[in-house]
């Protein structure tokens, strides 16, 4: 299965893209994750691409982030971990963590899972209220 997620970490959902798969999978997988119920009390994500062969649009990267940032799940954190041999993956992941933080969460791109787990487990990333506004 190129696109799969399991809660293996407490707080934390694992999520999985490998090989080739289409948008409508790996967008499907992140919101069967954030609506789990083992995700109702609030998760935040680690997104494991460093074996997948795939590359999205900026327009599917914002979608993704849209995704996150309208789920009452989502603590607002999520590690992107990729592999070191893939330049055009961790583009790709800065790319999200763009639209991410204009959509006031904290996506971050790693290399090692331990760091990514540790960083992810440091605390719940305080979200903004989106309908707040600034003076």
């Amino acid at each position: 299965m190129p696109t799969s997620y399991e809660h293996r970490s407490e707080n934390i959902v694992h999520c999985y893209a490998s090989g080739n798969y289409t948008f409508q999978e790996t967008y499907n997988n992140y919101k069967a994750a954030l609506s789990d119920p083992k995700s109702a009390g609030g998760v935040n994500l680690l997104m494991d691409v460093r074996n997948s062969e795939e590359t999205r649009t900026s327009r599917e990267m914002n979608l993704i982030a849209g995704l996150f940032s309208k789920s009452p799940n989502f603590l607002g954190r999520c590690a992107i971990l990729v592999s070191r041999e893939s330049m055009v993956r961790f583009g790709l992941a800065r790319m999200l963590s763009i639209f991410a933080e204009m959509q006031n969460m904290e996506f971050l791109a790693f290399y090692d899972e331990d760091e990514a787990l540790a960083w992810l487990a440091q605390s719940k990333f305080p979200r903004k209220n989106q309908h707040q506004t600034q003076h």
